[in-house]
């Protein structure tokens, strides 16, 4: 086990890049300060013109292939055409140039007609008479060469081409086709699927339709007496509940059903009016919203709409409200590890309070993911509503990025996620087949434990928990850094609730909440999917966490142990205090009552000793604060003594794949109610360690400031008396109802975004 222990272990690291931890300055100045500084030798392609293929002018179907040793690239092929564009850049990193002893690059126009590619023309290039380009400079212009013929003589057709030498930090590089080993069978329609890309969240609002009543209802006096509304848009359906039918009229007390749209609002509402029951019912007619003309202003006004049968029949009046809020935060990822909690509407966004900056710099030791020992890797990060994907670098079991991105950030205590996937979208064909990307591991970052405008170059382990047990997938190496221009803001964003004041105000129900999520995550994946290259379905759960919470015995075994932690530590007090009764050291005791004594004597002093000591104890703490971030903790995640059978259990789908169906029915209901309440002793727990975390130095600047709220309770109560402190802490305990915000306090708010062990299990 102690091997395991060194495995697992968060490694920091020294890399050579261009800044370092000891860095003092105001925030990073370059696009390539945390990453190392690799140059690459990139060839744009832009055009052609007069190609004269085996049967003549535009009878030829033109493409360009770029060799450079064992290294090979092609173009897209033109159909019937001999005045094609590309605009195609590709690069090869000049390590590898130097590595195969690559001397010249050798840029190849070929026929396609009838896929006999014949060899048209080329052109050679030598690689030490290719300049280098700095990121500051202008774009190259490119430039028109002649076209050598098979027999070496130059000819009429002429390729406009640009070379240079650069760095990652180049605008080409993420437009770049990466060039690769001649035995590697990538398909050029799947070559897009390897550049790097930036992804945009779609806004995600929230449709609030809230039914008031149905008039003058024409119903089928023979049915039953009862009528509900069946409201769907897109793929989701919700129905309200069930009410009466009173003399053709019926009131619902404004029942309100949520969706979540996304931008823009070219969804239609239908609203369909059921007689009957939810098992057995019919429809008397129904009536449609299109979104965009929903309420945006609060509060909406009330719309009266004709319920319509077939053939514009009137049967009824429905008055309804339609309005996207835009004041809550739709989750799309797990709350507890999220990245944002801004509300929708830009315009209630707080101020930003700074930048993270991370460097995606390697993988090492990566497991080979597909035949034969290959592995084509790339990286997804997500912060906020942007999503980056790295580029993916074939055939490599330890694969160099050095890709560097920033996001703003509008919360300290909010995580960044990066995963690292197995492209298996390379090889013709593979797209067709539905082949999915495969998952290598997972990293989590809270930036609220990170010091201001210092540099964190670590080397974080990939493990993923299978159903056959824990399996290591290697590592990958990032450097990041948090910079905060104002510390006021920062500490101000402490006192503040995290979640916007809708939440508060007009909180959703568990049952709302969870299915505008599971709303919201759909959304995100058809916006994904449909950019080029995708972020597939797979990769969208894995990065959300969307899988829902059922009962795992191992998070149960954990969750207990994390309760006990605390208990035990009132046990030990109590235990303490009944050894001092017990005179079992008189020492002790004796010095128990001089305190006493002296409390009694001077009852003024008690408070602030009290909080001297609690100063004197975070004092004492600092020696102990965490020397690196959190990690994933395999002995608290209890993943050692979770047997095969544990974990098949908790990675069992729902419905469950074993027994009949009468056993997997009930044995689906056991584990949600046995998932909710491990939940519940999950959020204990985390309250608990949460409480802990104030004075433990986890979080520099919630216990800084623990530290001075104390300082000055201290000098409070110094100078206020006793009395009046209890007075005026009972008049607050038991004010008036008018008196009470729907906020929470700043102190449940401060405790709220402490960290917890919940942050380093898996």
């Amino acid at each position: 086990m102690s091997d395991q222990k060194v495995d697992f272990n968060l490694k920091v690291i020294s890399p050579n890049i261009g800044a370092n931890s000891t860095t003092r300055n105001g925030g990073i100045t370059t696009s390539t300060d945390l990453v190392e500084i690799n140059l690459f030798l990139f060839v744009k392609i832009v055009r052609a013109t007069n190609l004269f293929g085996h049967y003549g002018y535009n009878n030829c179907d033109p493409y360009v292939e770029i060799i450079a040793g064992s290294f090979q690239g092609k173009t897209l092929c033109f159909r019937g055409t001999s005045d094609p564009e590309w605009n195609q850049v590709f690069a090869l990193e000049k390590g590898l140039i130097q590595t195969e002893e690559i001397t010249t690059v050798e840029i190849l126009v070929k026929d396609n007609f009838l896929r006999y590619d014949q060899y048209i023309g080329k052109i050679s290039l030598n690689i030490s008479d290719i300049s280098t380009r700095f990121p500051t400079d202008s774009a190259l212009a490119p430039q028109w060469c002649q076209l050598e013929d098979p027999n070496g003589r130059k000819c009429r057709a002429g390729l406009m081409i640009s070379c240079w030498i650069g760095t990652q930090a180049d605008e080409s590089f993420h437009e770049a086709w990466h060039l690769q080993l001649s035995d590697v069978p990538t398909g050029v329609q799947n070559t897009l699927n390897t550049c790097s890309r930036i992804y945009l969240m779609p806004r995600v609002w929230c449709l609030r339709v809230t039914l008031i009543q149905i008039e003058e209802l024409i119903f089928d006096v023979e049915g039953p007496s009862q009528i509900f509304i069946r409201a769907t848009l897109g793929n989701w359906t919700f129905t309200s509940k069930l009410a009466n039918i009173d003399d053709g009229n019926t009131i619902w007390n404004e029942e309100v059903i949520l969706f979540a749209v996304s931008e823009p609002f070219d969804q239609i509402l239908s609203l369909s009016v059921e007689q009957g029951t939810l098992r057995r019912h019919k429809s008397l007619g129904t009536c449609v919203f299109p979104v965009k003309n929903s309420d945006m202003m609060s509060p909406p006004s009330t719309k009266t709409v004709a319920v319509m049968k077939n053939e514009g029949f009137v049967v009824g009046k429905l008055s309804t409200t339609l309005y996207l809020d835009g004041r809550y935060h739709m989750f799309d990822e797990d709350p507890r590890y999220s990245s944002d909690v801004n509300p929708t509407s830009n315009m209630l966004w707080r101020q930003s309070i700074g930048v993270f900056e991370m460097g995606i710099l390697n993988a090492t030791g990566l497991p080979a993911m597909k035949s034969p020992g290959r592995t084509d890797a790339y990286c997804v990060a997500k912060y906020g509503s942007k999503w980056i994907r790295s580029r993916t670098v074939v055939n490599s079991l330890s694969p160099k990025w050095n890709e560097q991105y920033s996001w703003d950030v509008y919360d300290p205590c909010t995580f960044i996620t990066v995963c690292v996937f197995d492209n298996n979208h390379l090889e013709e064909g593979n797209i067709a087949a539905g082949a999915m990307d495969t998952r290598i591991g997972k990293v989590r970052i809270r930036l609220s434990e990170m010091g201001i405008n210092r540099i964190y170059i670590y080397s974080y382990p990939l493990v993923e928990l299978q159903p056959s047990g824990l399996k290591r997938m290697g590592e990958i190496q990032l450097a990041f850094k948090f910079t905060c221009p104002d510390m006021f803001n920062m500490c101000m964003m402490y006192t503040l609730p995290m979640l916007p004041g809708q939440h508060f105000s007009d909180p959703l129900s568990p049952t709302q909440f969870f299915g505008l999520r599971r709303q919201t995550i759909m959304l995100v994946l058809s916006k994904m999917s449909k950019a080029e290259p995708p972020l597939r379905r797979e990769v969208i759960d894995y990065m959300l966490d969307s899988r829902e919470i059922v009962w795992s015995m191992r998070r149960c075994r954990a969750d207990f142990e994390r309760i006990n932690v605390f208990v035990s530590w009132l046990v030990g007090i109590c235990n303490q205090f009944n050894e001092i009764c017990k005179w079992t050291n008189p020492i002790s005791t004796i010095i128990i009552w001089l305190v006493f004594l002296i409390v009694i004597i001077y009852p003024q002093n008690l408070m602030p000793a009290m909080f001297s000591c609690l100063i004197l104890h975070v004092l004492q703490q600092l020696e102990r604060k965490p020397k690196t971030l959190s990690h994933v903790d395999l002995h608290l995640s209890h993943v050692h003594t979770a047997s095969i059978d544990e974990l098949e259990e908790e990675f069992d789908p729902m419905p469950s794949k074993f027994g009949d169906v009468i056993m997997r029915n009930r044995y689906d209901r056991l584990r949600v109610a046995a998932g909710k309440y491990v939940t519940l002793m999950g959020e204990f727990a985390t309250r608990m360690e949460r409480l802990q975390s104030l004075l433990s130095w986890h979080d520099s600047i919630a216990t800084m400031l623990a530290m001075i709220l104390c300082l000055i309770i201290g000098i409070v109560t110094l100078i206020v008396p006793f009395q009046g402190l209890v007075f005026v802490w009972l008049l607050y305990l038991l004010r008036h109802p008018i008196f009470r915000s729907p906020f929470p306090p700043f102190y449940e708010n401060w405790l709220r975004r402490m960290p917890s062990k919940l942050d380093s299990m898996i």
